[in-house]
C-alpha cells in the first residue's frame, strides 16, 4: 500500500479541489453509447469483482452508491424548486466523485496480474494538464498537488507493477 496511497492522494486531491465549482470531465475511456451500455458495463464489473477475497468491498461501494443517489437526488430536487445554481453544485460533486472512482478503479487495476488500459502516468499528466489550464483558480494548494504529482511522475518504477 505505501506506493499506492500517494497516487489515490492525488486522485481525491485533484476531484476535491474544484469539488463544487466545476465537474471534471476527463474522458480517457469512452467507448459506444453509454445510455445502452450502462447496465452491460455495470455487470461486467460487478461480475469480475465478486471473486475478490475482501471483506468489506461491497458493502463500501453500497455506501459509496447511496451518497451519489443522495446527491443527485437532492440534485433533482433543487432543481424541481428552481434553484439550478446549487443544484449544479451537487452535481458537480456526483460527477467528481465518479470520476474519482474510475481513476482508482484504473490504477489499482495497474498490476501485473490485471488488464491495464490507461498508465498511471497518463491520469497524473491528464490531471497536471487540467489543473494548469484556464478552468481552475490558481491557489498555492493547487501548485502543491501539481508539485507531488510531478515527483510522482519522475518515479517511473512506480507506475509498473503497482504493489498493493
Amino acid at each position: 500500500m505505501k506506493q499506492v496511497n500517494p497516487l489515490i492522494r492525488c486522485i481525491l486531491d485533484f476531484y476535491n479541489l474544484q469539488r463544487m465549482e466545476n465537474p471534471v470531465v476527463l474522458e480517457r475511456m469512452k467507448e459506444g453509447n453509454s445510455e445502452e451500455w450502462v447496465m452491460d458495463r455495470l455487470e461486467r464489473a460487478i461480475f469480475n469483482d465478486c471473486d475478490k477475497e475482501a471483506k468489506a468491498t461491497h458493502s463500501r461501494y453500497a455506501i459509496w452508491g447511496e451518497d451519489i443517489r443522495s446527491l443527485t437526488l437532492k440534485a433533482r430536487n433543487e432543481m424541481i424548486q428552481g434553484n439550478c445554481e446549487r443544484a449544479g453544485k451537487l452535481l458537480n460533486i456526483v460527477i467528481n466523485s465518479m470520476g474519482a472512482f474510475i481513476d482508482a478503479q484504473v490504477m489499482l487495476s495497474n498490476k501485473p496480474e490485471n488488464i491495464s488500459f490507461i498508465e498511471p502516468a497518463e491520469i497524473l499528466e491528464s490531471y497536471i494538464e487540467a489543473l494548469k489550464s484556464n478552468n481552475f483558480k490558481e491557489s498555492a494548494e493547487i501548485d502543491s498537488v501539481v508539485k507531488r504529482m510531478e515527483e510522482l511522475i519522475k518515479d517511473k518504477p512506480l507506475f509498473y507493477g503497482i504493489e498493493g
